[in-house]
């Protein structure tokens, strides 16, 4: 390993992955034991005594696991940033979850475990792997639930990816993205056992006849790919920017001009729009997440809705035409999951959150408009709304950006949006506790810091003399003191 560069800072070489309590170091993408933290920084990357102090002391700020303490990832976790994902096998025999990177050590598991020779075409199955630790504390996993690789989903992949390479000519590097859609990526969609098959056989079927989704698959996968290799980040991102620029133009085509040969297409491209547009929103974007900078008016910046928001709150108008058909076709429960998540809910009146606190913010010396009290009384009901139906759906509901975002934004009135662009200091406030419900996405590939992110961008504008009112939000989305 060659010397880390001095000037690296302990956050950015261990990466501290709070849900499983581990260190990661970046560099050499395994976690380190606590006890073995100074031994690494010495012995692998040579860093001197003096300057391994502030590592080791940013790893006592942090609550570390033992690795015989460290559990794997829960459903929809897999596969964690900063390892590697390694091509293994899953035995098949009932109540055996026995991993192994190689069919040798396979075969070998089923005459010791399993009694008898085992056979590739029954007896194990692909399996991507990771784990957190090398040497003697190896322990693979992969995803907590068994791949659908039954006959059908098969059949499905091998059908849709060789007539997908072949009719569009993929090179190398997009036939390994399309290849990783397949293998995991396409749950990062997945809802319910109903938007799965359409994920994994119904999306892929339509991306063969229509490019602007297959170039939009393209360039989500290639951004999870980033995400997952920090190596070949730049490589992977360049190549998602390449399909998503080639999509744009003929998705916004397509959307001036529904009709039933492409309804589906758009319908699926527009929950891959999101997703895309929340993964390139990083740390480097000067743009967190509902807060876009336009242009400068009268010597400051003004805010806008940002263009993916835009689309889902006006994506029904701008598919009424079609929507029947939406709602009758292979896509319809995309269509279903669209339409928003407090349609069916009865939230008691005096049982919503924060409503009490968010009225007593509203001045009386006249300085808020009387339309401004009325979008502001508007909006904060149906946040307060929000917090009391995800507080009576806990644990019912899998968190995704679609139940997230139509709880609130989706709901609100443009004109909120408007006193957002004005830096309403309202408006701020409500967007500032909506960043505690953004929190429950944080365990999203996508989304890690997007809240805290949001919320330095609001006190960054907000008068002042309103600080004081979102130092709740500060607290439970940042867990400062």
């Amino acid at each position: 390993m060659e010397e880390t560069n001095g000037t690296v800072s302990p956050e950015k070489l261990l990466h501290y992955c709070a849900t499983h309590q581990v260190l990661i170091c970046t560099a050499c993408r395994y976690a380190v034991q606590p006890a073995a933290i100074p031994r690494h920084l010495k012995d692998i990357h040579h860093i001197q005594s003096n300057q391994r102090r502030p590592f080791i002391a940013y790893a006592n700020t942090l609550k570390l696991k033992k690795p015989e303490e460290v559990e794997p990832p829960r459903p929809g976790q897999f596969p964690l940033r900063y390892l590697p994902l390694e091509q293994g096998w899953r035995c098949e025999a009932p109540g055996c979850d026995y991993l192994c990177a190689s069919i040798k050590r396979m075969e070998t598991h089923w005459a010791a475990k399993h009694g008898r020779k085992g056979y590739s075409n029954s007896d194990w199955s692909y399996a991507p792997l990771q784990s957190f630790f090398r040497g003697n504390m190896l322990r693979y996993f992969t995803s907590s639930t068994r791949p659908v690789k039954n006959v059908a989903t098969a059949l499905y992949e091998n059908q849709h990816m060789k007539r997908i390479k072949e009719k569009y000519n993929l090179d190398s590097m997009d036939s390994e993205i399309l290849d990783h859609y397949f293998s995991s990526f396409y749950k990062s969609f997945v809802t319910n056992d109903q938007t799965e098959r359409i994920w994994v056989d119904v999306v892929p079927g339509l991306a063969y006849d229509i490019s602007f989704l297959l170039q939009g698959i393209l360039a989500c996968t290639a951004l999870h790919m980033a995400y997952l290799t920090p190596e070949m980040r730049q490589e992977y991102t360049l190549r998602a920017y390449y399909h998503q620029d080639t999509a744009i133009p003929q998705f916004r085509h397509a959307i001036n001009y529904p009709d039933e040969q492409n309804c589906d297409a758009i319908m699926s491209f527009a929950y891959i729009l999101v997703i895309y547009s929340l993964a390139t929103d990083t740390e480097s974007s000067k743009n967190p997440l509902l807060i876009v900078e336009d242009e400068i008016v009268d010597g400051e910046m003004n805010l806008i809705l940002p263009q993916w928001l835009h689309f889902i709150r006006a994506g029904c108008s701008m598919l009424c035409e079609v929507w029947d058909i939406i709602e009758n076709g292979p896509a319809s429960a995309l269509a279903y999951t669209w339409e928003s998540q407090l349609k069916d809910q009865e939230i008691e009146a005096g049982d919503l959150p924060y409503l009490p606190y968010f009225k007593s913010l509203v001045p009386s010396d006249g300085s808020w408009s009387e339309e401004s009290i009325r979008i502001y009384h508007v909006s904060a009901t149906a946040l307060a709304e929000s917090f009391a139906y995800l507080e009576s759906a806990k644990g019912n509901y899998q968190v995704n950006p679609w139940n997230i975002l139509g709880v609130w934004p989706v709901r609100v009135e443009m004109a909120f949006f408007s006193l957002i662009s004005e830096k309403h200091p309202g408006a701020l406030i409500l967007l500032a506790y909506y960043c505690i419900i953004l929190k429950d996405m944080e365990k999203l590939w996508y989304f890690e810091g997007r809240p805290a992110k949001l919320l330095v961008s609001i006190e960054d504008v907000l008068d002042t003399r309103w600080h004081s009112r979102i130092q709740e939000p500060i607290k439970i989305v940042t867990g400062s003191k």
